[in-house]
């Protein structure tokens, strides 16, 4: 485990204060504050499936549960990040399956959305194992594959959980997906959604990274990356490859180490190193 953290600190050293060598897009990303934009409330309302997302360890819906606490605290580090650079969007992957990036994904939307003064877009972007879906309990025929494709508009795939969060969940599998995020219809899609939605946060759940090429593929549609591994899963090499591939393509937000509770040395939760 001390290995897995002292990859980690690593890698925190390597990005140092120059940052990557690839900003992403060079347009104004952070959105003021102000009326919600008319799309917003357009928006088809969604019903929230409270045994859904207790299944699924998503704590920070409500205060309830203090778990709640430890995403609220990395909730506002990224806050602080984001404002400070003016960005927007914040990419989540892994270097593989099951690290908990979804749930941590998903636990972030909702802490972000509890502040009233965000608009949050959470968008399932692993187009071929989508898991948002089930976190939320959410059904239909939306499909983030489908919007960055160009079929159908906002109100089509996207959906409002309360007044400070939409969701775009993808509830079918899609090939090619890489070809799909590197099109221009994407590039327009997202554009659209920035301009119309007007979000504070963009949350976007992206496959592992040694899973396929989708995470890479995405990198230039994103301000900021946050890497989640997972103790006894996620390796000192793969922390330190894929860290250092995404460095080469975006900012680098932080290393999640989930799993694991540093103060009782079991596995649990996750601990940040940004």
């Amino acid at each position: 485990m001390e290995r897995l953290k002292a990859a980690i600190s690593k890698a925190k050293t390597t990005r140092g204060e120059g940052g990557p060598r690839v900003r992403g897009p060079a347009e104004p990303r952070f959105t003021p504050r102000g009326d919600t934009p008319m799309m917003w409330n357009e928006l088809p309302q969604a019903e929230l499936d409270t045994r859904a997302l207790t299944q699924a360890r998503v704590v920070t819906e409500s205060k309830e549960n203090p778990a709640h606490i430890a995403f609220d605290i990395l909730r506002t580090k990224l806050l602080k990040l984001l404002e400070r650079n003016e960005w927007t969007s914040i990419a989540i992957t892994s270097p593989t399956q099951a690290c908990g990036k979804t749930m941590i994904s998903t636990n972030l939307a909702f802490s972000f959305a509890r502040q009233k003064t965000n608009r949050v877009v959470l968008c399932d972007v692993d187009l071929k194992r989508p898991a948002v879906r089930k976190v939320l309990g959410a059904g239909g025929s939306t499909s983030m594959g489908e919007y960055l494709s160009g079929n159908g508009g906002l109100t089509d795939h996207f959906r409002k959980y309360s007044d400070s969060l939409a969701v775009c969940v993808t509830n079918q599998s899609m090939r090619h997906s890489a070809e799909v995020v590197q099109a221009q219809t994407a590039f327009d899609a997202i554009d659209t959604m920035k301009r119309e939605l007007r979000p504070h946060v963009i949350i976007y759940d992206l496959p592992p990274m040694r899973a396929s090429d989708d995470a890479i593929s995405f990198m230039s549609h994103v301000d900021c990356v946050l890497l989640i591994a997972s103790a006894g899963i996620s390796t000192v090499r793969e922390i330190d490859d894929c860290e250092s591939q995404l460095s080469e393509l975006t900012h680098v937000a932080g290393v999640v180490l989930n799993k694991y509770d540093v103060e009782t040395d079991r596995y649990y939760d996750y601990d940040y190193y940004g």
